[in-house]
């Protein structure tokens, strides 16, 4: 078996790769010339050169692939970079999409976001949820739902594709520290502001172990959540969280969401005012069908926090 996958140089893309080989699968991945694929290549992985963009690499990468995991893509908030989040999330799943080959499975990277976020911080959205109205406008938010509306597309003439969403990724191997800034910022003393708003932190290991499953499980056409119960907390929960595993207290100071808003444009935040509108809701999840159907057992947040905290060595830079 020949399984195909894109974003297998990030970070949930490398524990994917690890599990299929785990599991006795050849592995192709694409990768950008400039990608380092050493890691890679000494697990025995043929490297497809090529991107998003190219459809003649994209068809030459699937060749033969009976599975792909599509997991490449654009992660911004930054509202003046919409149109690079359509050509890469949406355009490339796309092309992604028609590179298949005929009759293969097709699992889509999606995300929580293209579900949107929950009412409330002890109200856990569900995979059937509408989408929020007052979260339309979040722009990486809005790419991964048009993404799925391409997968839709797809399925509507006869491609096989599957649906995962993932939550806030956290664990070790975040190579271009891109998920988990947030825990390191507050343990380095950079976090001193926060805001109202949650999201489901979850291990970027369990995901990847889950997602082999939902290829074989998996109903064509459906999203799965793929969350954590145990992580669903607010800002302020989980840097107490990660207080209690590192033993490292800092203080954060709390602002309503338009105030939070508003002095991230004039004060120095570790972010944007983008980012902090995109924090400033619930993006809590209930996991219970990949629970009932996948099996999937994510484990807690502290080992979470404590694996990502030893992986890039936090504490000795505190």
């Amino acid at each position: 078996m020949t399984t195909f996958v894109t974003g297998a140089t990030g970070f949930l893309g490398g524990h994917l790769v690890r599990e299929l080989i785990e599991r006795g699968e050849q592995v192709r991945a694409l990768a950008r010339p400039t990608s380092d694929v050493r890691e890679l290549v000494d697990l025995g992985v043929e490297i497809a050169p090529g991107d998003l963009s190219d459809d003649f690499a994209l068809a030459r990468a699937a060749e033969g692939c009976d599975r792909v995991f599509h997991l490449a893509g654009l992660v911004t908030h930054d509202r003046r970079r919409r149109g690079e989040l359509n050509e890469i999330n949406v355009e490339g799943t796309r092309r992604v999409l028609n590179a298949a080959e005929p009759g293969a499975r097709v699992v889509y990277v999606s995300s929580v976001a293209a579900v949107g976020p929950a009412a409330a911080l002890n109200a856990p959205a569900t995979e059937d949820q509408p989408f929020p109205k007052r979260a339309i406008g979040l722009p990486y938010a809005d790419s991964k739902r048009a993404a799925e509306a391409v997968v839709a597309e797809a399925v509507a003439r006869g491609v096989d594709v599957v649906i995962a969403n993932p939550g806030f990724l956290i664990g070790p191997g975040d190579v271009y520290k891109v998920s988990t800034w947030p825990l390191a910022a507050y343990l380095a003393g950079k976090l001193r502001f926060s805001t109202d708003g949650a999201l489901s932190f979850t291990d970027a290991r369990d995901v990847a172990a889950a997602l082999p499953v939902l290829a074989d499980r998996g109903r064509t056409g459906e999203r799965t959540i793929l969350a954590n119960r145990d992580g669903n907390a607010s800002w302020s929960q989980f840097f107490a969280r990660i207080a209690a595993v590192s033993g490292v207290k800092r203080v954060v100071v709390k602002f309503p969401p338009p105030i939070a808003i508003a002095s991230a444009t004039i004060v120095p935040w570790p972010v944007r005012a983008d980012e902090v509108r995109a924090a400033a809701h619930w993006w809590v999840y209930d996991p219970a069908k990949a629970e009932r159907e996948l099996d999937y057992r994510p484990r807690g947040l502290d080992e979470a926090i404590e694996a990502t905290i030893a992986d890039q060595q936090l504490l000795a830079r505190t």
